[in-house]
């Protein structure tokens, strides 16, 4: 079995390949974000041809098919953490979040620090409504991954379990990697919306939708805070480009809806933020 500090070094380099993609708020937990491709398997043997068959699978999209693939060469050999943390994040990617926590637990087995197994198990607890558990899981990972995702799925953690001060900070930490990933400022904004901080969070989601790149989605997302903020007869006067006005207001009345939200988690919760914190194709 490899050892924690080789595997977590093989999934970082994964992961700074996809932070270039960008993270978006609205899909921190779906599983786009590949860590399934860890270190190359020798392909000479009945195992390695099975192993590179179900990445190839994998990377297709077809998860379902590639997991039970995985399963098989689990049954095959000797079970390593490498190939049960490929197993796991295609059951995530398969829609089976519970299926993919109990894999990663096994990767966890023998060393209870193997950050990507612990990246992995996080995520599976947000989307299965665990906030408190994905928080002790992603607190660990994220210091040693230091990838944009890992640190975008520990904010929505800690927006989730209700410490909106906390989230900013996590996801302030992915905008410092990606400072010109826009989805990435995006999400900063949010959780500084969820925190309180209105005029910051206004002011981010200005700067954003500023840029040519920017998408119909970033302007949600000022509309979003301009609400959240008190600010809905600026919201109303945003426009999306190629979104009809009933859409807009549409958003308005869904964003005021959260604002009325009693609590920082509960809004979060609305914002979808256990489905925030994988990276974006």
């Amino acid at each position: 079995m490899k050892s924690s500090s080789t595997v977590s070094r093989m999934v970082s380099t994964r992961a700074a390949t996809v932070r270039r993609k960008g993270v978006t708020w609205a899909a921190v937990v779906a599983v786009g974000f590949a860590l399934s491709a860890c270190a190359a398997t020798p392909s000479d043997t009945r195992e390695g041809r099975l192993l590179k068959l179900a990445d190839d699978v994998d990377q297709r999209g077809d998860h379902a098919t590639a997991a039970a693939m995985y399963e098989r060469a689990l049954e095959q050999g000797e079970p390593s953490a490498e190939l049960l943390i490929r197993l796991g994040n295609a059951r995530l990617a398969a829609g089976e979040p519970e299926a993919a926590a109990q894999a990663f637990r096994q990767a966890l087995a023998d060393d209870l620090e193997l950050a990507p197994a612990l990246l992995g198990l996080g995520t599976a607890q947000l989307r299965l409504g665990e906030p408190q558990g994905a928080l002790r899981s992603l607190s660990r990972a994220a210091p040693e991954l230091d990838s944009v995702a890992a640190w975008s799925r520990l904010g929505a953690a800690q927006a989730l379990a209700g410490h909106p001060g906390r989230s900013v900070e996590a996801f302030a930490r992915a905008a410092r990697l990606e400072p010109r990933d826009l989805d990435v400022q995006a999400n900063l904004a949010l959780a500084e919306s969820l925190a309180g901080d209105d005029a910051k969070a206004i002011a981010g989601m200005r700067r954003v939708v500023d840029s040519p790149l920017a998408e119909a989605r970033h302007y949600r997302n000022l509309i979003l805070v301009l609400v959240l903020g008190g600010q809905r007869e600026e919201a109303r006067r945003v426009e999306i480009p190629d979104l009809p006005a009933s859409r807009r207001e549409s958003l308005i009345a869904s964003a005021e809806r959260i604002a009325a939200l009693p609590s920082a988690a509960a809004r979060a919760q609305a914002l979808g933020m256990a489905q925030a914190s994988a990276a974006r194709e």
